[in-house]
């Protein structure tokens, strides 16, 4: 969490302690954001709100691990739902094209698994290895914020194109597009060494330009 979302933080432990008449002290906010504060806002909302419905759990103030469980199980599930859609786009997109995902820790987990052309090259026997690899990287990432990702993934052709100072064509964007350029916006680092910085930056600066509204 950001210093940003402390506000809403302490706002939902008061109207949990409310919940459960118990009183939400300042030094016991202090222990809770400690504990959380790695945890996307959004990923602590869900948790402590699913604690507070789940009938297993909810006769009990949640205490930091009981949070932090619910997290984590999140982030499995999200690892899930992230492979099967890198997945799809092995099965559809392939290894020639160069693509952005609208999830930057896609981004992250690729590029330390060896990068778009390499995962795309796994065999039968090694895909079941690369599958949990992924999601193990995955739900670390969902832990701890990558501190870079790539802007994108690059594909065969881009890398012999590049070779041949032939024009690169700019990636597919995979989900949702926005997403997917916000993702490019944030991201760092160039996909191949072989590439000239300039004609990188200018590529992306053209193809994730911004939509001007036009007036009336």
């Amino acid at each position: 969490m950001q210093q940003s979302d402390r506000r809403q933080f302490i706002a939902l432990m008061v109207d949990i302690g409310e919940r459960y008449s118990k009183c939400i002290s300042e030094p016991l906010t202090g222990i809770y954001w400690q504990a959380l504060a790695c945890f996307e806002w959004e990923d602590v909302e869900n948790a402590l709100q699913a604690h507070i419905h789940n009938p297993d759990t909810r006769q009990f103030f949640p205490k930091p691990l009981d949070i932090v469980r619910f997290i984590e199980g999140s982030g499995e599930t999200k690892a899930l739902k992230a492979w099967t859609i890198v997945q799809k786009a092995i099965c559809r997109v392939g290894v020639y094209q160069s693509l952005a995902f609208d999830d930057a820790l896609i981004h992250a987990v690729i590029e330390d698994m060896g990068g778009w052309v390499h995962l795309c090259s796994m065999t039968l026997e090694d895909a079941p290895f690369r599958v949990l690899e992924f999601q193990k990287r995955y739900m670390g990432f969902v832990i701890q914020k990558p501190k870079r990702y790539l802007r994108y993934l690059c594909g065969i052709n881009e890398i012999e194109n590049t070779k041949n100072n032939y024009l690169i064509s700019g990636p597919l964007l995979i989900g949702d597009v926005e997403k997917a350029k916000a993702v490019m916006r944030g991201g760092g680092g160039v996909p191949l060494l072989v590439h000239d910085p300039k004609t990188v930056q200018s590529l992306i600066e053209n193809f994730i330009q911004p939509t001007v509204e036009k007036k009336s």
